[in-house]
């Protein structure tokens, strides 16, 4: 369009030069990181950083200008937040909590026919068997993605009572569904209940998790139900010709690709429905600071890393005092060593204050806005307490009338540590509801269990050929990490894929093996019983006991890490003869007795050559273990002396070097030595694993033709000679004795010689 005269144009360059410019003004000067508008950002899949798998999420700030203000002590660093003109900018560089705020206004859940039409699903055609629950329309919708199409005992049991309002105790196998079975009730009640526009979240639930991996796990769980879910239009889906292998249909095809990838709906960016929030140790304070500060519904924690922003935060501790859910899961782990004190700390913000403690007001009545408003959310709270392991005497006790309204003395103290934390909750419900469907003994029925005997020194080697025989992703449980520690480097020369998980490793890392071992196929996870409790690892094959756990609950829940949501599990138990014993008192506490576990089938012709990679790999781990060793001596002196800027006489490092060192002659010999093992290692380790009967010569000769289970595509790899057959299928059955032989056994009674 042509444009006449000199007014217009300078018009249009005004408008287009206050669009490209950004005119900036000073908003706010802080001298803290904190206070800056750090802003979440998406993590993209390949980084090109070594080792930055353990990233959970990154943050970034814009507009911030770096000042350094002269004063006495020296230069102090300031930060300048700048704020842009227009719109567009000035909601670009606002704080967090103003956006969160402002984008949360947006998905505010709007009461009446909006919601519902909003929400509307069809449960009684697609989900018919949550039709009974009355959940809210988005949390069926999720279901019905996800494929749940119904629930599990423990939620078709626990949803009706916690629905209605009522305390819960839930005692059910683990891989059950718990998480669903508390969370489900919370997310309905908040996503019922929504907040006015343009406020603050509000606390309600709060859930405690005995490890760090658990609660990150409970928070991935939970925040899969608390997205929006946009469901696509049937008019999207378009099929696309394959046959048509020119390069044109496939230029089509994939625009057509295109034009649906665009069509659909876009989620990942917009402010969840629910803010769920993870706060656990070995992550940065400040960050969950912030993210506490913008408001969350939901918090999970580990108790110590809550117990410590409590101690900072009495905002907090105010919102956890009128809190409407509170959730204990894996309970019992809680109150082991090293979590009951944080836990007490807690679990009083949330004990209702008698009247007597209450301080009346000197002038009029009570405000009804202010303290009745906090005594009605305090009566309304919800309590579940959720576990696989609770003992019968506990749940009898739970069923008191009221709660002891201070320390008892004499003869009524509790029975465990367990009993004690259950009675420092402050039930709402003076009976609350136990709903126990764990199996007797601790067993799962898709569980097969099994046990080898053996001695102490040979468990590496029946380890080594457990993981040959069956090949699989399969968890082995130490109750050291000096014994981790020590089969890691075993497992790499043996050509073993094994990660370690233990609670000297940082957090970082730990998740790092965690995602390797869920994407290794054949992996291998060596874990202390921090992994043993919660942790939803799909398709784990193998459970193996390397040394006996301490409790019979520890048992349970380490075989509770395969065989879930109904899939065949197997778990092994190595006994040494100095372990029996503890082996018996474990199995009499769950009321079993040790001939209830079979013993495996063990192929003991192979166990020789195993024996030999074996020695082979310790000898190699040996050395290298002494070199390296010997090296961290000669740098630590140096690094010291670098430290206190000191220089170190040559006389000294020379003598340290001469007596702590081998001559360069020794150390030659020994590289090239450790070399010759590890070539000899490499030689067993390219040879196939003959059983015994294999003929060498001729494969269709022998005590064991393997010709046809080789044609059929059924025999073992590695082990020439064996079939592939799962671990459960080699179990030898014990002989029981007969009612003949006891018979036989008695002495029959004299009746004379005339008899």
């Amino acid at each position: 369009m042509a444009v006449s005269g000199s007014s217009k144009p300078s018009l249009k360059r005004k408008a287009l030069s206050s669009k490209g410019r950004s005119f900036k003004k000073l908003k706010v000067q802080t001298t803290s990181l904190d206070g800056l508008p750090w802003k979440s950002i998406s993590r993209p899949k390949d980084t090109g950083l070594d080792g930055d798998d353990g990233i959970l999420e990154l943050e970034e700030v814009d507009d911030v200008e770096v000042v350094y203000e002269e004063t006495a002590g020296g230069k102090v660093v300031k930060f300048n937040v700048l704020e842009r003109s227009g719109k567009d900018a000035l909601h670009e560089s606002a704080p967090d909590e103003e956006r969160d705020l402002e984008a949360d206004s947006a998905t505010t859940l709007p009461a009446g026919p909006e919601s519902a039409s909003k929400f509307a699903f069809d449960v009684g055609n697609l989900l018919p068997k949550w039709q009974p629950y009355d959940l809210h329309g988005h949390l069926l919708q999720v279901l019905h993605n996800r494929e749940f199409t119904s629930p599990t005992p423990i939620q078709s049991k626990a949803l009706p009572v916690a629905m209605a309002g009522r305390d819960l105790v839930g005692v059910a196998e683990t891989g059950s569904g718990k998480t669903l079975a508390y969370g489900l009730p919370i997310l309905h009640h908040i996503l019922s209940h929504p907040r006015p526009p343009r406020t603050k979240r509000r606390l309600q639930a709060l859930v405690l998790a005995p490890t760090r991996e658990l609660a990150l796990q409970v928070s991935d769980h939970l925040d899969a139900f608390a997205r929006s879910v946009e469901v696509p239009l049937k008019e999207e889906a378009q099929e696309i010709n394959l046959s048509d292998k020119s390069p044109k249909g496939k230029e089509k095809a994939k625009e057509r690709s295109d034009k649906s990838a665009d069509k659909k709906p876009v989620t990942a960016g917009t402010p969840p429905l629910v803010s769920i929030a993870a706060i656990v140790g070995g992550m940065s304070a400040q960050k969950q600071h912030r993210v506490l500060n913008r408001g969350v519904d939901i918090l999970v924690a580990t108790p110590g890393r809550l117990w410590d922003l409590l101690e900072e935060d009495d905002a907090l501790a105010q919102q956890i005092k009128s809190l409407k859910f509170l959730v204990l899961d894996e309970a019992d782990r809680m109150v082991e060593a090293g979590h009951f004190a944080e836990m007490d700390n807690i679990l009083r913000l949330t004990v209702r204050q008698s009247q007597e403690d209450e301080i009346e007001p000197e002038f009029g009545p009570p405000d009804p806005s202010g303290e009745d408003d906090q005594q009605y959310s305090q009566d309304a709270m919800q309590t579940f307490v959720f576990s696989a392991t609770l003992s019968k005497d506990l749940q009898r006790n739970l069923k008191r009338k009221s709660r002891p309204k201070g320390p008892k003395k004499g003869k009524d103290k509790p029975a465990s540590t367990l009993d004690d934390l259950l009675l420092r909750l402050d039930f709402r419900d003076p009976e609350p509801e136990v709903i126990d469907i764990s199996p007797e003994g601790g067993v799962v029925s898709s569980l097969q269990e099994s046990k080898i005997e053996c001695l102490s020194a040979d468990k590496d080697v029946y380890l080594y050929y457990f993981l040959l025989r069956y090949p699989g992703r399969s968890l082995v449980f130490l109750s050291s990490i000096d014994g981790i520690r020590r089969l890691v480097p075993l497992m790499e020369l043996l050509n073993l894929k094994a990660f370690p998980l233990h609670s000297q490793l940082e957090q970082r890392q730990r998740l790092k093996n965690l995602d390797r071992f869920k994407a290794t196929p054949n992996g291998i996870l060596l874990a202390t019983d921090i992994a043993a409790r919660g942790l939803d690892i799909p398709a784990v094959d193998h459970v193996i006991h390397y040394q006996i756990p301490r409790s019979a609950d520890v048992f349970v829940h380490r075989n509770g890490r395969t065989a879930r949501a109904m899939r065949k599990g197997f778990s092994l138990l190595m006994c040494a003869p100095d372990e029996r014993r503890v082996v018996k008192a474990l199995l009499a506490s769950l009321g079993r007795q040790d001939v209830d576990i079979p013993e495996i089938s063990v192929e003991l012709t192979l166990l020789d050559k195993l024996k030999a990679r074996i020695l082979l790999a310790r000898q190699i781990d040996t050395a290298q273990h002494k070199i390296k060793k010997q090296n961290h001596e000669r740098n630590w002196i140096k690094e010291a002396a670098e430290a206190m800027e000191i220089e170190l006489d040559s006389d000294i490092l020379s003598g340290s070097e001469d007596e702590g060192q081998p001559s360069k002659f020794k150390r030659k010999k020994s590289n090239v030595k450790t070399a010759s093992l590890k070539a000899e290692l490499n030689k067993l380790l390219s040879q196939p694993l003959l059983a015994r009967g294999i003929s060498t010569r001729y494969i269709t000769s022998g005590s064991r033709p393997i010709a046809h289970d080789m044609v059929v595509g059924d025999h073992h790899e590695i082990m020439l000679g064996l079939r592939k057959t799962e671990a459960g299928s080699d179990l030898v059955v014990a002989k029981k004795v007969t009612k003949s032989k006891k018979e036989q056994a008695e002495p029959e009674e004299w009746n004379g010689f005339g008899s």
